[in-house]
């Protein structure tokens, strides 16, 4: 598990971030007792990702890496509630992945951020998650833009402009440290299967 994490910055970015070099350090340098090989894995995986603050549809405030991330089987993408193309074709496909491996199933979570988090508020999240059926597990953030700028950018998804965001899908299991690219013409039906995979790993069991 804890190779996988040291490749996670090559996986998601295709270059060693500075954040990924802390983590192998922390990782390598951290003595931890005898039966913890998780525990360097959780460290690393929390300093590569960060706990930055962000805010959810809900308006709750939440660490990324500890309240999104930790121990979940993800799948990860941006969006703006703005958007007219991409974002509503790509928030579809989530909501039909949602529908194959079920809304409030424990083992997954959905989780879309703003690429446009000075203008999407919480409120305007939450209606553009109403609009496309969000279930108990889609999670949708936004935050102060440094807090944001700084996920997106660990994420190898930053971009300054928030219509030229990636597509890209971005699917992981937290508990091992497997994450995918996966391309955003993929089918609803291949993205289950691949998270049905990942939950496999650590014994999860979606359907």
């Amino acid at each position: 598990m804890l190779a996988r994490l040291l490749l996670l910055a090559a996986t998601l970015v295709g270059v060693a971030s500075a954040g990924a070099h802390d983590a192998r350090r922390h990782a390598a340098s951290s003595p931890g007792p005898a039966v913890a090989d998780d525990a360097p894995v959780e460290r690393a995986a929390r300093l590569f990702f960060s706990d930055r603050r962000l805010v959810t549809q809900d308006g709750h405030e939440v660490a990324f890496y500890s309240d999104v991330l930790k121990d979940r089987v993800v799948l990860l993408n941006l969006v703006f509630t703005h958007c007219e193309d991409a974002c509503p074709t790509q928030s579809a496909k989530v909501a039909a992945v949602q529908a194959l491996v079920g809304a409030s199933n424990p083992a997954l979570r959905f989780v879309s951020i703003s690429a446009d988090p000075e203008r999407d508020t919480p409120d305007a999240l939450a209606a553009y998650a109403a609009n496309f059926g969000a279930g108990p597990n889609w999670t949708f953030l936004t935050g102060r833009k440094s807090d944001v700028d700084d996920v997106l950018r660990r994420l190898g998804q930053w971009t300054s402009d928030p219509a030229s965001h990636s597509t890209l899908f971005l699917a992981g299991n937290a508990a091992t440290g497997h994450w995918l690219r996966v391309h955003p013409d993929a089918t609803p039906a291949y993205i289950a299967a691949q998270l049905r995979s990942l939950a496999a790993e650590s014994g999860q069991r979606p359907r």
